[in-house]
């Protein structure tokens, strides 16, 4: 039994309440006792050095990172992250990398400051990365990043945002705050 249930009963039989107060009083606390949900996070690296985070672990065997978020907050933050989910599942982000580009860690402090989920995609080294690029984006060019169906090449926050915003994902600070 929840913790919050056990203590409004025993509350409630201090005060010698009626059967309906005290089921009102239990009911009311399990509802409080799940209005704060935490959402997982997964974050791990493959054998080609690709980084995923997911809101799924990986498969067995694989190290990975856990991180907890509460869903509790505004409704706008909720808003936000709900809108955020949609968009991540009907069009995943990936960026395309190569290791000590500054302009990648730019596109990726922008994915990361409106708290985009994204799959990161390290194409030095790695035929099968370079290929995805080539399909994508027609070439393999660095940073590059695909928003569903959309390809910023290079980094532009505006032309970043622009795909974002085209694909649902919400870009406003205030709501990511």
């Amino acid at each position: 039994m929840n913790a919050g249930i056990k203590t409004a009963m025993k509350f409630a039989m201090k005060l010698s309440l009626d059967m309906k107060s005290i089921i009102v009083l239990i009911l009311f606390s399990a509802l409080l006792s799940n209005a704060a949900h935490a959402v997982k996070l997964y974050k791990w690296v493959d054998a080609e050095g690709n980084v995923s985070y997911q809101d799924q672990p990986p498969q067995k065997g694989q190290k990975f990172e856990e991180k907890s978020f509460s869903e509790s907050g505004t409704n706008t933050q909720r808003n936000a992250d709900v809108g955020r989910e949609k968009a991540a599942l009907k069009s995943p982000v990936t960026l395309y990398i190569a290791p000590k580009c500054d302009s990648c860690d730019l596109v990726r402090t922008v994915l990361d400051l409106y708290r985009v989920p994204y799959t990161q995609l390290d194409v030095e080294d790695n035929p099968d990365a370079q290929k995805k690029l080539i399909k994508a984006a027609g070439s393999v060019r660095v940073p590059s990043l695909t928003v569903g169906d959309s390809v910023v090449n290079g980094f532009n926050r505006n032309k970043i945002e622009d795909a974002l915003r085209e694909h649902g994902y919400p870009i406003n600070i205030t709501e990511n705050q």
